[in-house]
């Protein structure tokens, strides 16, 4: 039997919408976890990627939708809950270490009955019903221990968008739990042509600042530049391409357009001198009137002598 590749696991896993994360793009995630978690949760794991590599002794949690698909995840100490993650809450009262996760994007939920639930009565409003992005991110912060981490891929609108948005982004940057955002431009994994953005959150910051990435390039912001944009979390507002100033020399730049009108000034008197030979004229009275014009701006020191 001809062992699949990866491209067509990959494809098998997408024609019967089955959620997958390249394994290039689960490892940039866990790349951002900078201590050994002993216990680890992926709210939406779909196929399992981002929690297969952390180390088989690490106690792993996760929750997906289809119930089917979790029964066929197998990985070392995992525990898996088959139901809708906002609506269906499997691990209610737990806290992880780290948690890392890649939910849908800008995908519908209904918190009409969600309004009270613990996860979510905390932030000043509710996710609007057409985005469930920050809702999500609620649930996660929600189940992040004190000390943990956690890293989510999510959709670069969460980081600009307005509105409900804006009011709970703000809540997440007033109470220090955006540790670092970071720009990941289309097509840099496989599988991901549309730009996406990490967000990293934490819960025992020492400082108020953010961290903001974009490829090599690293800038840590403080919370008040952050406000100061209407608490907008869009990399591109603090790290840009710095565009080099071209010298200019306005010296040379005056001296080319002397010698410019000099050697226009000799066309026109070899042209005037052309002329009062053809008709017979002296062009002595056109020089006189030129030297005259001169005279006017001669140094005073030239004229004096």
């Amino acid at each position: 039997m001809k062992q699949k590749s990866i491209k067509n696991i990959r494809q098998e896993f997408k024609d019967n919408g089955i959620f997958y994360t390249p394994p290039a793009l689960a490892e940039k995630l866990k790349s951002y976890v900078d201590f050994e978690p002993k216990t680890v949760y992926d709210p939406t794991c779909g196929a399992g990627n981002l929690l297969r590599i952390f180390h088989e002794n690490v106690k792993k949690y996760g929750q997906e939708l289809d119930g089917e698909q979790l029964a066929l995840i197998d990985i070392p100490n995992f525990k898996g809950y088959a139901g809708n993650t906002l609506l269906d809450d499997g691990f209610k009262g737990m806290s992880f270490d780290c948690i890392v996760a890649n939910p849908p994007f800008s995908t519908k939920w209904n918190p009409d009955k969600l309004a009270e639930d613990e996860r979510f009565s905390c932030a000043p409003v509710l996710p609007p019903p057409s985005k469930a992005d920050w809702a999500f991110m609620l649930h996660i912060l929600h189940h992040l221990s004190d000390n943990g981490i956690a890293v989510v891929l999510e959709f670069p609108g969460i980081l600009y968008r307005g509105q409900r948005e804006g009011k709970i982004r703000k809540w997440f940057v007033e109470n220090n739990y955006i540790d670092r955002v970071v720009n990941v431009p289309g097509n840099t994994f496989e599988d991901t042509s549309i730009s996406t953005c990490i967000v990293v959150l934490k819960k025992n910051k020492t400082t108020t600042d953010i961290i903001f990435e974009d490829g090599d390039k690293i800038e840590t912001v403080l919370r008040e530049t952050v406000e100061e944009n209407d608490y907008s979390l869009s990399v591109s507002l603090y790290i840009y391409e710095e565009i080099e100033e071209e010298y200019i020399d306005s010296l040379a730049l005056e001296n080319e357009a002397r010698r410019s009108f000099l050697t226009r000034l000799k066309k026109e008197l070899d042209f005037e001198k052309m002329v009062c030979q053809m008709e017979g004229i002296s062009i002595k009275p056109f020089i006189t009137a030129i030297r005259r014009i001169l005279r006017e701006y001669e140094e005073p020191e030239q004229r004096a002598g």
